[in-house]
Order: structure tokens, then C-alpha cells, then sequence
């Protein structure tokens, strides 16, 4: 684990070498609340939806940058990239798991940047926020577990996006298929209150709603808690699939890289 610890370590600290890209994502990311807020406030105060505030509408835009930065990922173009300029006969060189290795990457680079463009957010949404209760210790704790899943399935899609690569060599535009995706069924657009039945419905069977949108709905309480282990499950489940097909395209991957290198 110490040798993935290091890779945390320095994916983090090379984040923090582009200052003026890390000021121009802050500045990006305060102009997106700002236009979010003003946005909300209109449509809640023209009467779109009686049953949500716009505190709680806030709550759910602060929670879900939150969750974005965590779930960031560019893993399938770093693939796709490796297998271009063919430096993924060296990254498999590596004394270390290249799932594991990307993974850890990934995670490092949004730890800093939920650092950086999240927190400053959060700190100005304190003088907009009102009226909105803290969420208790055991929806907290869902939060937490729920978030940690969200986490894990959007890396899970994307590194399936992005072993694609060995045999298509560009996945760009799958990657940008499963991103609109996430967009309408994972609620990071537009929460999925507001859906029609059937969308709801179909969202449910889809892992999009749960990388982003149950952690969120058991922060602000909107789960109940003899509802609680069915997100969980499906999230679990999700995550079980997946694995097992990203082992099986792994497999077959690097079966074909061999044949094709020699």
C-alpha cells in the first residue's frame, strides 16, 4: 500500500505546480455556483417545484460539486493516450496493479481539486444558505459509504471506456457518450425530483444515479431509512459487474497487446 500512497502523494503535489490553471478553476468553478444560484432562486421563486426550498436547492448544488470533483476522471484518455504513443508497454512494466495505479492517480488529483474549487463555494454559500438542518449521524454515515461507491463506479465506467482503446484506439467519444449519460440519469444536471415516472424508473436500473445523486439524497435526508440498503445494494451490485467485465476485457486486452507487440 505504501508504494500506491506515493502515487496519491505526488499526483496531488503535481496538481499544485499549474497555479494559474488552479485560479482559473476556481474562478470557473465560483462562476458556476453563482449562475446555479441565480438560476434556482428564479425558477423556485416562480413557484416550479412547492415541496423544495431554495435552501435545499443550494444544499443539493453545493453537495453535488462536491461529488463531481470527487468522481472526476479523464482514465479513459489516459489510456487511449498510452496506447497512441505507445507508453503502455512501460506503464504495465510498473511493480504495481495499472487499475490500482490509475485509480490512485485519479484520486489525488481530485482531492485537490475538491480542495480548491469546492471549499471556496461552500464558504460563500454560508452567507445564502438558511434554514437547512444538519444532516444526522447515520445519514451522514450513508453519505459517506454512498459517496465512496460513487466514487469507485464512475472510475469503473470510465476504465471500461477506456480499455476499449485497445482495440478501437480512440474512445474519446464513448467517454463522451457515458459523460451525457451521467448527466440525465445520474441528477448532476437536474436533481431527479423533478423527472417524469418513467425516467425515474429508468434511471434506477442504470449505475449513473448513484455515483452522484443517492450520496447527495442521503445527505439532505430525502432517503428513508428503511429505504437506505437499496441504493447501497445497487451500487454494490453495480460495482460487482463491472469489475467483472473490465477483468475480462483486461484479460483479452492484454492478450492482444502481446500478439500485436511480439
Amino acid at each position: 500500500m505504501n508504494k500506491y500512497w506515493i502515487v496519491f502523494k505526488k499526483s496531488l503535489k503535481s496538481e499544485t505546480i499549474y497555479r494559474a490553471a488552479t485560479l482559473s478553476g476556481v474562478a470557473g468553478s465560483l462562476l458556476g455556483f453563482f449562475m446555479q444560484v441565480f438560476l434556482w432562486k428564479a425558477l423556485l421563486g416562480a413557484g416550479v417545484r412547492q415541496d423544495t426550498s431554495f435552501s435545499d436547492m443550494l444544499l443539493y448544488v453545493i453537495i453535488n460539486s462536491f461529488m463531481l470533483e470527487l468522481t472526476r476522471t479523464n482514465v479513459a484518455a489516459i489510456i487511449e493516450n498510452s496506447m497512441i504513443d505507445g507508453t503502455i508497454s512501460m506503464e504495465l512494466l510498473r511493480p504495481m496493479s495499472y487499475k490500482t495505479y490509475l485509480l490512485t492517480s485519479a484520486l489525488g488529483k481530485n482531492t485537490y481539486g475538491t480542495l480548491t474549487r469546492t471549499i471556496p463555494a461552500l464558504i460563500i454559500s454560508a452567507f445564502f444558505v438558511k434554514g437547512v438542518s444538519i444532516p444526522d449521524l447515520y445519514s451522514f454515515l450513508l453519505f459517506v459509504v454512498s459517496a465512496f461507491l460513487g466514487i469507485l463506479l464512475m472510475f469503473e465506467v470510465t476504465y471500461l471506456a477506456g480499455l476499449l482503446a485497445f482495440w478501437l484506439q480512440r474512445c474519446w467519444f464513448i467517454e463522451f457518450y457515458l459523460m451525457g449519460f451521467e448527466r440525465i440519469f445520474g441528477g448532476t444536471m437536474i436533481p431527479i425530483w423533478f423527472y417524469p415516472e418513467f425516467l425515474k424508473k429508468m434511471s434506477f436500473f442504470l449505475p449513473f444515479r448513484y455515483m452522484t445523486f443517492e450520496p447527495i439524497n442521503f445527505f439532505l435526508g430525502k432517503t428513508p431509512a428503511r429505504e437506505a440498503w437499496l441504493p447501497v445494494l445497487m451500487a454494490l451490485f453495480w460495482l460487482v459487474v463491472l469489475n467483472v467485465l473490465d477483468r475480462c476485457m483486461w484479460q483479452m486486452a492484454v492478450k492482444r497487446l502481446t500478439v500485436n507487440g511480439g
